[in-house]
């Protein structure tokens, strides 16, 4: 494939060593000004030839085993060495592979009631609780997602390097090596750390930035980002073990709950209902067990119509 004319490819590639042009093509693409035609440059001069990739193999067996010694300042009697030696240990850093290198990008959905599981190459875990849709970005220094509707839960796995950034609603989420769930409903995100350290930052608000703790839960919407409270994680991750804790939850709030991992919603049919207030752990994919045990926790009947389940009160 030809080369674009604004592609700068690494000086003297005739004169340089096979070693040498990795290092120094890695070099170029950690320059802020690199462009999408370097890019494809450099995944096109990895596709040349199985040579080349498996000088980058080469890079990670003799990194691992340098690993292992006592690490010393370099001596080298070339600023060539030193340079290539460097840019070498940041590679292994990165990634350990070629994983990086790769675009990829994916819309990802989830129908009512169903859950997914995506595993990065660095084992980062991603599970996608009912009805969410995320898109999700992955190449060279970038790692983002972006949370268009539903729920998400994250344990960052162990690359650093390059920064985990989750977009939700209005504002960005910047991982610092962590466990962390984040729900959007609509204008409002509410996130909760397990584990780590979580930047958060609204987009109309650049200054005002809050870091959550594990342990600790916000919610913030367009203009408006609460104050850092305690987090129930036994409530916020039941979803991942098919069930749902109430605690003092107002009936209209649990059903709006429930009917997100079902087809057929469940309707209230008086606006009373609503003080009624549900406290118990129930089975999420088990719809006529959720109705049955609310119509024992409170005086209430359903009736099935021809696209929901409306409950009243019982006669």
């Amino acid at each position: 494939m030809e080369k674009s004319q604004h592609t700068r490819q690494p000086q003297s590639f005739d004169q340089n060593s096979l070693t040498e042009q990795a290092a120094a093509w890695f070099l170029r693409m950690q320059h802020n000004d690199c462009s999408d035609a370097d890019q494809q440059a450099f995944a096109d001069w990895l596709a040349e030839s199985e040579a080349h990739r498996n000088e980058y193999q080469q890079y990670v067996r003799l990194w691992h085993s340098l690993d292992q010694l006592e690490r010393k300042p370099i001596q080298s009697s070339t600023k060539k060495s030193r340079l290539t030696v460097a840019w070498v240990a940041l590679l292994i850093v990165l990634s350990g592979s070629l994983h990086w290198l790769t675009r990829h990008e994916e819309l990802i959905t989830t129908a009512i009631g169903e859950r997914q599981q995506i595993v990065l190459m660095d084992g980062t875990t991603i599970d996608v609780n009912t009805d969410t849709v995320l898109r999700m970005e992955l190449f060279g220094l970038t790692r983002q997602v972006t949370i268009e509707r539903g729920e998400v839960s994250f344990k960052i796995g162990s690359e650093r390097l390059r920064p985990f950034v989750v977009q939700s609603g209005h504002g960005t989420l910047r991982d610092i090596g962590t466990e962390f769930n984040v729900m959007r409903q609509g204008d409002k995100t509410t996130v909760a750390v397990l584990e780590g350290a979580v930047e958060i930052k609204l987009h109309a608000q650049i200054d005002n930035i809050k870091t959550l703790y594990g342990g600790q839960q916000l919610t913030y919407s367009a203009n408006d980002l609460s104050d850092i409270s305690a987090a129930n994680f036994e409530t916020i991750m039941a979803w991942r073990k098919n069930r749902l804790i109430f605690r003092n939850t107002p009936l209209n709030e649990a059903i709006r709950q429930i009917n997100r991992y079902h087809e057929r919603p469940i309707r209230l049919a008086d606006s009373q209902l609503n003080k009624l207030i549900v406290s118990g752990e129930f089975n999420s994919s088990d719809r006529a067990g959720l109705i049955e045990a609310l119509k024992v926790l409170f005086p209430l009947h359903s009736t099935e119509q021809d696209e929901m389940t409306v409950l009243s009160f019982r006669n």
